[in-house]
């Protein structure tokens, strides 16, 4: 941990910038710290209960006493586990931003007959998990996916790959990958944006595994913009899902290809982390 004086900053984006890499450092060492104590906790509510099934028929307030305490560790745990929870979520968010913060700022439309090829061209270059599902020469075409609801959705592209048989079974392991894109020839409105964001959750509840990417994909012509309303949905709404306890929820994304051949992102979702 750093030791200089707390009160001396710089530049405050850079300050906040170290401060964030000095945290990440430490986190590795606070996250064994947790678990060894999370350990310790398991273990002695585990001796507890032992002890409250034995004194509880000789000594009725030394059980309740152990039962107190037994509640107590109870709670304790509970709130480990949550640290644990947000060392883990700060470490993976740390990676996220640094990610995004190392990208090249301009990223280039590659060649393609198609917008929906074109990007499909782009995440491939990003996204080692495209690489399983079709060859490279693979080609998408607009098609049909039947949600949960018996509705069908009309896409652009959805590409999946099945999830492991532990996930299927008991909410484990490997949860699968989808791909939702829809293009649209003008700037998207709120309700189309929602009809995407129903569209990913209803199929993902018929195929029982959360939405990896979903995006909307909008090449823009001229001065087209996208409207205030559009942008602050995007920027609040999420693609939610649920399998076996298991909670998922991911971003709605439009990718804007610009007449100058550059892509723009609202909001930037990093594959490199």
């Amino acid at each position: 941990m750093s030791q200089a004086d707390i009160r001396a900053v710089d530049n405050p984006i850079s300050a906040l910038f170290d401060l964030s890499e000095d945290v990440n450092r430490e986190a590795p060492r606070f996250r064994k710290l947790v678990r060894y104590a999370t350990a310790f906790i398991v273990i002695w509510l585990a001796v507890d209960f032992i002890l409250i099934l034995v004194t509880i028929r000789t000594s009725l307030l030394i059980g309740v006493l152990l039962a107190a305490i037994f509640v107590l560790g109870l709670a304790t745990l509970g709130m480990l586990l949550g640290l644990n929870d947000f060392f883990r979520y700060y470490v993976m968010r740390h990676r996220v931003i640094m990610s995004v913060r190392n990208e090249d700022p301009v990223v280039k439309v590659p060649e393609g007959p198609t917008p929906a090829a074109r990007l499909l061209v782009h995440l491939r270059s990003r996204n080692p998990e495209l690489n399983y599902l079709y060859p490279s020469n693979y080609l998408p075409a607009p098609l049909a996916v039947r949600g949960r609801s018996g509705v069908l959705y009309h896409l652009d592209l959805h590409m999946a790959r099945r999830s492991g048989l532990a996930w299927r079974s008991i909410g484990r392991g490997y949860p699968g990958f989808q791909l939702f894109v829809k293009v649209f020839d003008r700037p998207p409105r709120p309700e189309e944006l929602l009809w995407l964001k129903n569209a990913a959750e209803d199929v993902s509840r018929a195929k029982h595994m959360p939405a990896s990417r979903v995006i909307a994909l909008w090449p823009r012509q001229g001065e087209q913009d996208l409207s205030e309303e559009s942008y602050n949905l995007l920027m609040s709404q999420v693609v939610r899902s649920s399998h076996r306890g298991k909670h998922f929820a991911t971003s709605l994304e439009l990718i804007i290809e610009n007449d100058d051949g550059t892509y723009e992102f609202i909001p930037y979702i990093s594959d490199r982390f």
